[in-house]
């Protein structure tokens, strides 16, 4: 097995809030965590004077919270908040690309069947992945990738995240790594200060004010972030049924969808192959929703 896994990001802030956890768990066990960024995030500030002073600020903050999580970054570099716009062929082509340089065992990304995204970017990034799974296995999508080396792949399983995420059936246990979750998320100072100005102007629109939220953007960003998460991990550990105090980050993952039954049947392990990724017990049938302790 290729111990990696891959995650396809419309945005830097994506991978901590989403997932941060669960990748800094997969990094602390070996796996090799690759993040994908697909646009420049070129917009995405409440201060800084110019799209180029935003873009530097972002990509460097990246870096860093990427770092927190022992992972490493590819860029793909499409302007943000703009992906509606973007050929989705050539899109699924880079995606495709990346499954085939660098063959993930999974990828994590936003879940293309999502209730009420609002985000554009979210949606096409997400649609983009799911093609592409499909697309990667066949030699006559995008030969020109074999001319250079790199051979179809089919990716084992997708973790999808959504802020509605319909059908969720597994929970990541990351109590040990929220640090790390934080961390990487308050690494982001320029977006989530952002985030908490774009609601803080709704707010206005509404005739209203959050205080913590003022402060927050112009103090401590940690304080709200982490107070924000811990209540937001913690309820998604609880409707799973972790022990009280535990935190997780819950995912709908799908591996062999219909076949699934059949191929936990029938299936045998190749030789030299390890079994623990084939035993999880969330892809038990019938099973319910389950746990990664």
């Amino acid at each position: 097995m290729n111990k990696v896994v891959l995650g396809i990001f419309p945005h830097a802030d994506d991978a901590a809030s989403s997932c941060g956890g669960t990748l800094a768990r997969f990094a602390a066990e070996g796996w090799r965590v690759i993040l994908a960024r697909v646009t420049n995030d070129d917009k995405d500030s409440m201060d800084l004077p110019s799209k180029a002073e935003t873009e530097l600020a972002n990509t460097i903050e990246f870096h860093r919270a990427a770092e927190i999580m022992g992972a490493e970054i590819v860029e793909l570099g499409y302007v943000t908040d703009v992906l509606g716009d973007v050929n989705m062929v050539g899109l699924r082509e880079r995606i495709v690309y990346l499954f085939r340089k660098y063959r993930p065992y999974a990828v994590f990304t936003f879940d293309p069947y999502a209730h009420y995204e609002p985000n554009l970017d979210h949606v096409r990034t997400a649609q983009a992945v799911e093609e592409a799974f499909w697309v990667s296995n066949f030699h006559l999508h995008y030969p020109e990738h074999l001319g250079q080396g790199y051979q179809p792949h089919c990716v084992c399983e997708r973790w999808y995240f959504g802020r509605v995420l319909p059908d969720a059936n597994y929970a990541v246990d990351i109590t040990d790594y929220f640090e790390q979750k934080v961390r990487a998320l308050c690494a982001h100072d320029k977006m989530m200060r952002n985030t908490l100005h774009q609601l803080q102007l709704q707010l206005r629109t509404w005739g209203r004010r959050v205080p913590a939220i003022d402060q927050a953007i112009e103090g401590d960003l940690r304080p709200m972030v982490e107070g924000l998460l811990r209540a937001h991990n913690g309820e998604l550990a609880q409707s799973f049924g972790m022990a009280p105090g535990h935190l997780a980050e819950a995912f709908r993952v799908n591996r062999f969808g219909f076949w699934e039954e059949f191929v936990q049947a029938e299936s045998e392990p190749l030789p030299g192959k390890p079994e623990e990724m084939f035993n999880r017990s969330c892809f038990e049938p019938g099973k319910g929703p389950r746990l990664f302790n």
